[in-house]
C-alpha cells in the first residue's frame, strides 16, 4: 500500500485520537467539551453537570488495578 491514501475513517480516527484519555476517563476539561457539543447540538442545557450524565467508576476502578504498583 505504499503511496495509498488513508481510508477516510482512519483519517478521522487520526484527526481526534489526542483527545482520547489513555485509561477511558475524560478529564473535566473533555467532559465540559462533551456537554457543550450536546447543548450545541442536542439542545442540552450548557449547565448540565457531568456526573448527570457520567459514570466512569468502573473505569476509575479498573485504572486503580491497572496502575503500576510502586
Amino acid at each position: 500500500m505504499d503511496g495509498a491514501q488513508p481510508q477516510p475513517s482512519v483519517r478521522a480516527y487520526d484527526s481526534v485520537k489526542d483527545t482520547f484519555s489513555r485509561n477511558g476517563i475524560p478529564t473535566d476539561e473533555q467532559s465540559k467539551a462533551y456537554i457543550a457539543m450536546l447543548a450545541a447540538t442536542a439542545g442540552v442545557s450548557a449547565e448540565l453537570k457531568p456526573e448527570s450524565i457520567f459514570d466512569f467508576s468502573l473505569a476509575t476502578a479498573a485504572a486503580k488495578d491497572l496502575a503500576p504498583k510502586k
